[in-house]
């Protein structure tokens, strides 16, 4: 810890936000991108706050401590841990960083360190819960499960999940670790266990000035370890450029050779199969060994891009010592993970969606589909909001070059205006540069404001064997819900055909 009083009071909560303030709370004030936290010391000392930490010289007349600190973010990443007496310590912490497949590879991990317990309880087996998730899609502490606000939670938020998870009695947490987790130091006080590399294309950037800041970012928490097992993608031009980083680092891929590889690859449409191969013993932090081994995988889960994932989701499965059946067995009977390629409708013709929104998602969900038997191909995409035009011209310049080797396609892009919240409402000037993009490449396009109207444009077109692609971020998140109940009141789909 930093500096602290001779007297430090004993704290009843922490927070940086003065509106969360209630009597013994620590309040630490942080200059924000929007709006700086010293200017609510008095508000926080007037709801009750014992004491305030600033990185700034500041001074009041009321009487309380008022303590600098070298840097507000890192302290109340430390104070939150120290607060929750450092749960990350009583846990195995597996962080996921990288821009795609944090959410997936994740949740694998989650499913599968908990497999034991729900293919027992198929049996009226009883056995306690496992793992814990934190990341995008939902925070799970072993009694509650909370719809995921922000990728890697804000430190008073994340420390108080990993101590409810340590109070459950988990072994481990399964937690996405997003470039803002890293330099806004929300990840501060976190002891990890296993750190994963998965990928680096361009995003974020609404955070970063550039693409170098953002790799480095990465990299500084992928170096940074205390004896942890650390997976880097060799396969990733940007994350093999690094070498070895890390004293305890495996390496893994499906081109180019590694300690870990996926081998013998075959695609039939939504399904896949491979070699699972370990070539080097990997030692676990109790001083067991993990032996070379070689076992076929069978998964529901399509796409090049799943393979990495499930590489990823194997060998911590080995390391933490799940055997190859129970982790085959798993994987046999996956189904998949929501608005992660998920297959949504199989029937009269198909759906997937999925949540893409950087170039790099977009290039895997392309990718996936080129393998895919289908007569026409719909796509309903949206706009990425309130993340400036770099980004959009990106996207726009990804699609353009794919759909260039689709001839039967139609690409209805929307705003999702009816849908969206404000935080992702599409700026005018993000609309135009997306559009202009699609017109430079010449790509046929219908822009609708909401996606009711583009979903109902689908909907009066779609036939026996097309597919269908619903692709976006958060916008998009009802978009698979809202085409099947329009499906469903016209066709009367049969609810065995929807997932």
């Amino acid at each position: 810890m930093e500096e602290r009083p001779s007297t430090f009071p004993t704290l009843t909560g922490i927070t940086c936000d003065s509106r969360k303030i209630c009597p013994g709370y620590a309040f630490v004030a942080i200059s924000g991108f929007n709006k700086d936290g010293n200017k609510y010391i008095n508000d926080a000392i007037k709801r009750g706050a014992s004491i305030v930490f600033t990185d700034q010289n500041i001074k009041t007349k009321k009487d309380i401590p008022i303590i600098k600190v070298k840097d507000a973010r890192t302290f109340l990443g430390k104070l939150a841990a120290k607060f929750y007496n450092y749960p990350s310590n009583k846990l195995n912490l597996i962080g996921v960083t990288g821009t795609n497949g944090k959410t997936t590879t994740t949740h694998l991990l989650y499913h599968l360190l908990n497999y034991r317990l729900e293919r027992d309880k198929k049996n009226s087996i009883y056995e306690n819960q496992q793992a814990g998730l934190i990341g995008t899609v939902k925070v799970d502490t072993g009694e509650k499960i909370i719809p995921g606000r922000l990728t890697t939670p804000d430190p008073e938020n994340l420390q108080k999940h990993l101590s409810e998870m340590v109070k459950n009695k988990l072994k481990f947490t399964c937690m996405e670790v997003s470039s803002h987790g890293i330099k806004l130091k929300r990840i501060e006080g976190c002891i990890f266990a296993v750190k994963v590399g998965t990928n680096i294309s361009t995003d974020h950037f609404d955070l970063h000035p550039d693409m170098s800041e953002y790799i480095l970012t990465k990299k500084r928490f992928l170096q940074e370890n205390e004896g942890s097992l650390v997976l880097i993608n060799k396969d990733d031009p940007v994350l093999n450029s690094w070498g070895t980083i890390a004293k305890n680092q495996f390496n893994y891929g499906i081109r180019a050779p590694a300690e870990i590889e996926a081998k013998n690859i075959k695609h039939h449409n939504n399904k896949v199969c491979f070699t699972y191969f370990l070539g080097s013993p990997i030692y676990t932090n109790n001083g067991k060994k993990v032996l070379p081994c070689q076992f076929n995988v069978r998964m529901n889960l399509p796409g090049e891009h799943n393979i990495y994932n499930a590489l990823v989701a194997i060998t911590i499965g080995l390391y933490y010592g799940l055997s190859p059946e129970i982790i085959k067995d798993f994987f046999l009977n996956f189904k998949g993970i929501w608005r992660r390629f998920e297959l949504i409708y199989k029937g009269k013709y198909t759906i997937i969606d999925d949540c893409a929104h950087n170039p790099g998602s977009y290039e895997a969900v392309f990718k996936a589909i080129s393998r895919i038997e289908y007569k026409r191909l719909f796509i309903v995409n949206s706009l990425r909001g309130n993340r400036g035009n770099k980004i959009n011209k990106k996207n726009a310049e990804t699609i353009s070059s794919y759909l260039q080797y689709f001839n039967n396609y139609l690409l209805y892009t929307t705003n999702c205006s009816d849908v969206v919240k404000e935080i992702d409402l599409v700026k005018k000037e993000e609309e135009i540069c997306f559009l202009k993009t699609l017109d430079k490449y010449q790509v046929k396009y219908t822009h609708l404001q909401e996606l009711r109207s583009a979903l109902i444009k689908v909907t009066e077109q779609i036939d026996k064997g097309d597919l269908l692609l619903l692709l976006g971020p958060h916008a998009m998140d009802k978009a698979g819900k809202m085409i099947l109940n329009m499906l469903n009141s016209k066709y009367h789909l049969h609810p065995l055909s929807s997932k």
